[in-house]
Order: C-alpha cells, then sequence, then structure tokens
C-alpha cells in the first residue's frame, strides 16, 4: 500500500492532506449525478476548504449514464410530490369523514 492509502474506518482508506481520514460524499450537479468523491473531513460545504483535499473516488460516468439518473432523479421528485398530495388530501377527506359522523351522531342525540 502507498501512502495515504491505509484501510480506514471509510472503507475507501484515503487520507487527506490534515491526515485525517477522508469523508465520501455523493455529487448531485447535472454533470456528475451520484458519483462519489472524497474531501477533508474538515470542509463544511463550499465556504470551508479544510486542507482542500478533493478526489473523485468513482470514475467519470457516460453521458448516457448521466441522462438516466437525472431523468430518474426527477421522477422520484415527481412521485414524492405526488405522494405529498395525496397524503394531504387524505387528511382532509378523514376529516371530513370525522365531521359527517359527528353531525350524524348530534342528530341521532336530539
Amino acid at each position: 500500500m502507498e501512502t495515504g492509502e491505509k484501510q480506514g474506518e471509510g472503507g475507501h482508506g484515503q487520507w487527506c492532506y490534515c491526515g485525517k481520514l477522508a469523508r465520501m460524499q455523493t455529487s448531485w450537479t447535472s454533470s456528475n449525478p451520484g458519483r462519489r468523491f472524497l474531501v477533508c473531513p474538515k470542509s463544511k460545504g463550499r465556504g470551508e476548504k479544510g486542507c482542500r483535499f478533493f478526489q473523485w473516488f468513482d470514475a467519470e460516468m457516460c453521458e448516457r449514464s448521466k441522462s438516466l439518473i437525472l431523468g430518474l432523479l426527477r421522477k422520484i421528485d415527481r412521485v414524492e410530490k405526488e405522494n405529498a398530495n395525496v397524503r394531504a388530501k387524505s387528511k382532509i377527506l378523514w376529516a371530513a369523514m370525522l365531521l359527517s359522523w359527528l353531525v350524524v351522531f348530534a342528530m341521532k342525540m336530539n
């Protein structure tokens, strides 16, 4: 094993320039959807860079794969929105049904 390639907790075994085990993240950009990469664990998003360690973990995908992944992500997003709408409508129907039962019960009590 070469320097910086010892097996660590993350399973990838890559250490950053700080000597910490690099953190694996996943890109969800349109140019690299689903592609994993390694960064310094001290980096907290785009503002803080830690030791500026960055390395792609996965090989670049072909354009067909990128297109398929992006299409699937759009479908998932659409289905999740539809499910949220169905849940909201379901709550309204349950409330209406409960209210109708209360009205019927109140009418029978009179």
